[in-house]
């Protein structure tokens, strides 16, 4: 007889197949130095209406970056993962979940960038930076508890590392740029590096055509 945990073990494969190559933590690490770096171009504007118009351009950016990491990572592992160790049904949210998971990363994108335009004189600049990095922590500390993927503990130590440093040097709105970009670097060379070792354990099945 299945227990539940045979289960809830069956449930969860999938999920760490999924991460088992290292491109879904490449890709993240990519993106978050994109929107790390776009952030801090924004910030060096000087000019009031060039700087008010690229603000008005970075939530789209940031929404669509996120869109191209999903599309890259399903296009790299069709190329790069399924000929070696199979292809594996991940379950697809459903319409209603993708129109809803879409609109809020169009507003928290665009949350955070009028919030990082808007808010400098608000007082909140010099906590933005800390709380971010113990929100995405403590995301990343979930995540690696629901999807069994130690790895994800390692980025979620850099996570918390970057907020306390931020916290302890006083940063202000670049802070929370500059722990975007570290924090994509970390998770791309993570995910850069578990890519490699896969591709060094696992070759092409017999009969498969790259």
């Amino acid at each position: 007889m299945t227990t539940q945990s045979e289960l809830r073990d069956l449930e969860s494969r999938p999920q760490r197949y999924w991460n088992v190559d290292g491109i879904p933590e490449l890709m993240m690490g990519l993106t978050w130095m994109v929107w790390g770096g776009a952030m801090l171009l924004g910030n060096q504007i000087e000019s009031k209406p060039v700087y008010k118009a690229y603000w008005l351009f970075v939530p789209a950016l940031l929404a669509l970056s996120g869109w191209g990491q999903q599309w890259a990572t399903k296009k790299l592992k069709a190329r790069f993962t399924y000929p070696r160790t199979g292809y594996v049904e991940y379950k697809e949210p459903s319409r209603k979940q993708r129109f809803f998971t879409a609109v809020i990363a169009a507003l928290s994108a665009a949350l955070l960038a009028a919030t990082i335009r808007t808010g400098r004189a608000s007082g909140m600049e010099f906590t933005i930076a800390p709380v971010t990095g113990v929100l995405c922590s403590l995301a990343l500390l979930v995540a690696s508890v629901r999807q069994k993927a130690p790895h994800l503990l390692a980025l979620a130590g850099v996570a918390l590392a970057l907020a306390l440093a931020a916290a302890a040097l006083h940063t202000s709105w670049d802070g929370i740029s500059w722990m975007f970009l570290w924090l994509g670097l970390a998770a791309a060379a993570i995910g850069g590096w578990r890519f490699r070792r896969y591709l060094a354990q696992h070759g092409v099945a017999e009969g498969v055509e790259l």
